[in-house]
C-alpha cells in the first residue's frame, strides 16, 4: 500500500518521527508516496494540538475535503474524539467503531534510559513497580499498596513538561533503574486509556500489568503475556503476582518480541500499514462519522479545556 503522510499543522514532530520510521522499515508491504491522488491512504500524522483541540484546521485541510474516503489520522490525544478513522492510542472502549478506529501504540517513548534494559544481567530485586503521577483515580490506591517486594512512588509534585535537562536525567536514569529491577511494571492508565508506560515495558522485556477498565488492546498483538486487572481490583496485585514469579522471565521476554514485532523502529510503520489496510477493507459508507460524535468531541474537549485551566491555575 502507498502512504502520503502529512500534517495540517506547521509543528508536526509526529509526522517527523514517522517519516523515520517509514525510512528503517525492514519490510517492503507499505511504501511512502510523493502525490496524495495516487496513494491508496493519506494520513495526518497530528501531535495534541492545544491551540486546536477540535482540530478545525484539519477537518478543513484541502485533501480532507477532497479525498473523504481513503484520509486517516494519527491521534495519540489522551481524550480523544471521532475526529478522522485512522490510529487512536486511547480511544475507550465505549466510543471505539471499529469501522473507523484501530487502537495502536504511541510514536515514541521519552525515556531515552529504556532502551537497552533487555540487554543487561539486572537483578530484579522487586516484584513489582510502579513510578508516576496521581493523573487518575485507579493510581491512588497503588499508593496504599503495602508489601515489601514491592516498589511505588508518587511523582505528581515533577511536571515533565516544565523541567531542566540536568532533572530530567536524573530522574529518567531513576525511572529506568527501578523498571530494570522489576519482575512486573503496574502500567495503569492515565488520564488516557492508555499508557506510553505499557510500550516502555515492553520494550523493556518486562511484564506489564495493565490496569485499566477502558482500554481497547491493539488487534496486532497477542497479550497473552501480559496481566489484565480491573482497576477496583488493584489491592489483590500483590499477593496475585507471587503466584506467577516463576512465569515473569518467559512473560518478559514475549514481551519484548511483542514490541520487536509491532512497534520497534524498524517494524511500527509496518504494523500502521497493515491497520489503515484493514481499515480501507471496510466499505467507505461504513466509515462515515457516527451518530453521537459531536456530542462527544465537546464533552471530551469541555474536559481538555477544564484541566488546562486548573493546570495553569496551579502553576
Amino acid at each position: 500500500m502507498k502512504l502520503y503522510l502529512t500534517s495540517a499543522y506547521s509543528v508536526h514532530t509526529c509526522l517527523d518521527r514517522f517519516r523515520d520510521y517509514a525510512q528503517l522499515s525492514s519490510s517492503t508491504n507499505h511504501s511512502v508516496c510523493n502525490d496524495p491522488s495516487e496513494a491508496d491512504a493519506i494520513l495526518f500524522v497530528e501531535n495534541t494540538q492545544f491551540a486546536d483541540l477540535l482540530f478545525k484546521a484539519l477537518l478543513k485541510h484541502p485533501l480532507v475535503q477532497e479525498f473523504e474516503d481513503k484520509v486517516f489520522m494519527y491521534n495519540e490525544v489522551d481524550r480523544p474524539w471521532d475526529t478522522l478513522p485512522g490510529l487512536y492510542c486511547c480511544m475507550t472502549t465505549n466510543n471505539f467503531n471499529p469501522n473507523r478506529h484501530r487502537a495502536f501504540g504511541y510514536l515514541h517513548t521519552p525515556n531515552p534510559y529504556i532502551g537497552d534494559i533487555h540487554e543487561q544481567d539486572i537483578e530484579k530485586r522487586w516484584l513489582y513497580s510502579f513510578v508516576g503521577s496521581m493523573s487518575h483515580s485507579c493510581r491512588r490506591p497503588i499508593m496504599r499498596l503495602r508489601d515489601d517486594s514491592g516498589y511505588v512512588q508518587d511523582t505528581s509534585d515533577f511536571n515533565v513538561w516544565d523541567s531542566y535537562s540536568s532533572e530530567l536525567e536524573i530522574r529518567g536514569q531513576s525511572y529506568a533503574n527501578i523498571l530494570a529491577a522489576s519482575q512486573f511494571v503496574l502500567c495503569p492508565r492515565g488520564i488516557g486509556s492508555s499508557s506510553i508506560r505499557l510500550f516502555e515495558t515492553m520494550r523493556a522485556g518486562r511484564v506489564p500489568v495493565i490496569i485499566s477498565d477502558d482500554w481497547v488492546p491493539p488487534c496486532e498483538t497477542d497479550w497473552s503475556f501480559a496481566i489484565k486487572f480491573e482497576e477496583r481490583r488493584i489491592s489483590s496485585i500483590p499477593g496475585f503476582l507471587k503466584t506467577l514469579q516463576n512465569e515473569s522471565e518467559e512473560r518478559g521476554q514475549a514481551a519484548r518480541k511483542a514490541w520487536e514485532q509491532s512497534y520497534a523502529p524498524d517494524t511500527l510503520f509496518n504494523t500502521a500499514g497493515d491497520l489503515l489496510d484493514s481499515l480501507l477493507a471496510s466499505d467507505a459508507h461504513k466509515r462515515r462519522v457516527k451518530n453521537g460524535a459531536n456530542l462527544q468531541k465537546w464533552l471530551t474537549t469541555g474536559e481538555l479545556l477544564t484541566r488546562a485551566a486548573a493546570q495553569r491555575l496551579k502553576g
